[in-house]
């Protein structure tokens, strides 16, 4: 792979520290910060301050310092761009939604008359709150910036994170001619269902369709891909996430209780209602425990009325969104770590509960599973087996304390220098290197 080490990737992130939301900024991390040993990187997030890591071989720029890192010339010379960019005519950007569906509608060319010049759209990213009611109207000024930007950058592949960079990849590959690789992280079919057929699904099909190579993060997502999504597998290759090997410090807490916590957003995709009717069975069995959950989302006051609606209040802690390091300080004290998800491309926090010595307990649909063959897994409906498995874990510390052993044996085997030989390899292949 030495001649690797005299190209560039082009990466197109979205969440990247210190602007962090949730996994996609630690995976986005993990993987540009090992395959830099393999590849010159030019990355292009939304927001970028003193606090983003620098590297070596990486290159990082902000769209809200777009006009404080490069020279006046270059800015004239991609407002010049976006001539021949628009005149293509590209998907419309269209109002942030929720839960409701998207009616197909008809796109129209869209006329230089009618372009803006995108240097001011660089005010969309002053903020590190990158998502937000105006999320559409960002995605297609990043699409739009990012094309721009491109065209004054020099670069051999290109590699997007996420959907939310798919549309600027699919724009840069067009003018550009090289070579597309998708990240998928998550799939619109994981969040809403398998059946929905939204904006958003059009835009990680039309993607994934024109894209050279496409790396989702699990075996799980590569069989969703091809089933909802009509995909050739020959094309898409797996890589897992992996946790870097720091650990947290133990803290120490006052909650008389045994601690059972989940991390992440409080949605359909992750199981809240089997994680209530879960957590209904493992009080009747050993009350002496304290459900934690950091997170939030649309599901969120539901779960809070139900708790007491039951009467369970007592038995639930609900701490919110919570920073990275809270996010250790709490895995540090848990007792067992619960993930129920319906459809998990990966659940990166399984990873992160095993790293702090914690005994997990997750659904057989995700990731996760692939590679903590430690945990004990149920189907996500099976709450049964769930309460099962987190009443016997809490109950007989030999098993919990099994599981830890075995946990670590199975995070020696993964690791972002592995991931990230794996994507080098298929840069070499499609480069024809």
């Amino acid at each position: 792979m030495n001649e690797l080490k005299r190209k560039t990737a082009l990466l197109l992130g979205w969440e990247f520290p210190p602007a962090m939301a949730g996994g996609l900024a630690v995976a986005t991390y993990g993987i540009v910060n090992a395959l830099k040993e393999f590849i010159n990187i030019i990355l292009i997030i939304p927001y970028k301050d003193d606090n983003t890591p620098e590297m070596p071989n990486v290159t990082i720029y902000g769209l809200n310092k777009l006009q404080e890192e490069f020279t006046e010339k270059v800015l004239i010379e991609i407002r010049e761009s976006m001539t021949s960019f628009n005149e293509v005519g590209f998907i419309s950007a269209y109002p942030f939604f929720s839960h409701t569906y998207m009616q197909p509608q008809t796109h129209e060319k869209v006329t230089h008359q009618e372009v803006t010049v995108p240097i001011d759209k660089v005010k969309l990213f002053q903020s590190e709150d990158i998502y937000g009611e105006g999320l559409w109207e960002k995605l297609q000024a990043y699409r739009d910036l990012v094309t721009a930007l491109s065209s004054v950058l020099e670069f051999d592949i290109i590699h997007c994170h996420d959907w939310l960079t798919f549309e600027a990849g699919m724009c840069v590959k067009r003018i550009s001619g090289k070579p597309l690789a998708l990240h998928v992280h998550a799939l619109e079919t994981d969040r809403i269902s398998e059946d929905v057929r939204n904006e958003i699904y059009q835009i990680e099909r039309e993607a994934m369709l024109v894209a050279d190579v496409i790396f989702p993060v699990s075996h799980y997502t590569k069989s969703k891909i091809v089933h909802n999504y009509k995909i050739p597998a020959y094309k898409i290759f797996p890589i897992h996430n992996a946790v870097d090997a720091t650990i947290a410090k133990k803290w120490k807490h006052r909650i008389p209780q045994k601690i059972v916590t989940f991390v992440g957003r409080v949605t359909t995709q992750k199981g809240p209602e089997y994680f209530f009717e879960t957590a209904e069975k493992v009080v009747a069995k050993y009350p002496d425990v304290k459900f934690v959950i950091a997170g939030s989302g649309d599901q969120l006051y539901e779960l809070i009325d139900k708790t007491a609606y039951k009467k369970l209040g007592k038995h639930f802690i609900f701490a919110g969104f919570l920073k990275r390091d809270e996010i250790d300080a709490l895995l540090s004290v848990t007792d067992v770590y619960f993930m129920p998800s319906v459809s998990e491309p990966f659940g990166l926090s399984a990873l992160e509960a095993a790293r702090a010595g914690v005994p997990c307990v997750i659904s057989k649909q995700s990731g996760a599973a692939e590679v903590l063959s430690s945990a004990l897994i149920a189907d996500f409906w099976d709450t049964d087996l769930f309460a099962d498995h987190i009443v016997n874990l809490l109950s007989h510390k030999e098993l919990s304390t099994h599981i830890v052993e075995e946990s670590k044996k199975d995070l020696a085997k993964i690791s972002w220098d592995s991931s990230a030989s794996q994507i080098a390899e298929q840069y070499t292949r499609i480069l024809s290197l």
